[in-house]
């Protein structure tokens, strides 16, 4: 077969599965949006990320952990303030100052710990339910937008807690390492819809807050 009626095959057949995904129904509830009543106040900390198992609320530490920078946090508040800010809800953003011990200190703990922390947090506040997003793992795009030698790697959770029951009411997670069309055919979608360009952890990290506020029903 001619190079050109091949070419043509190849992309046919990308447009084809990617249009399979678009279709597919959620796999799980976690994929069902959820909507949390109007009349509930959130409260939202700032995010951090957890280095010791203690730290955690719930889950556990990735192998080969990749560190974000402590100065890159400011701009993640930034942007979780800019998607939350696209809805109707009124949200309470609580600043950076005075966050939960078990955020800055070091457990020899091998069992998750902060749960407490973040509900006498909450208290705290005023808050009736907590927004605490954390970074599990974080590793920058190396390259450029024409083209990487590592691609931007993210894991993102986000605890959404009744802090007058003291519970996990519920949990998001987005893992994701954006991925070219020789590697995985059936990420074209997501390829393309990022303009055919290679993206930052960050702007990889504002796809897991949106997908996070549509889980949560936030």
């Amino acid at each position: 077969m001619p190079l050109r009626p091949r070419i043509f095959l190849l992309f046919a057949l990308c447009l084809l599965l990617a249009l399979g995904a678009c279709a597919r129904r959620p796999s799980g509830t976690a994929q069902v949006p959820r909507s949390l009543s109007p009349m509930y106040a959130v409260s939202v900390a700032p995010f951090t990320q957890p280095v010791g198992t203690s730290q955690l609320i719930s889950g556990r530490i990735p192998d080969n952990q990749g560190r974000i920078a402590p100065e890159m946090l400011p701009a993640l508040d930034v942007r979780l303030r800019h998607v939350l800010g696209q809805g109707k809800r009124p949200y309470r953003f609580v600043a950076r100052q005075a966050l939960p011990e078990s955020t800055a200190s070091f457990h020899s703990s091998e069992q998750p710990q902060a749960l407490p922390h973040w509900i006498a947090y909450g208290k705290k506040h005023g808050a009736q339910f907590l927004l605490v997003p954390q970074i599990l793992n974080w590793h920058e795009r190396q390259g450029s937008r024409a083209g990487v030698t590592q691609a931007a790697h993210v894991r993102l959770e986000f605890f959404l807690l009744r802090v007058d029951s003291g519970v996990v009411q519920e949990r998001a997670v987005f893992e994701e390492q954006q991925t070219g069309l020789a590697d995985d055919l059936l990420g074209v979608g997501s390829f393309f819809r990022r303009g055919g360009q290679w993206i930052t952890a960050e702007e990889l990290a504002e796809e897991g807050m949106r997908k996070a506020v549509r889980e949560l029903g936030l």
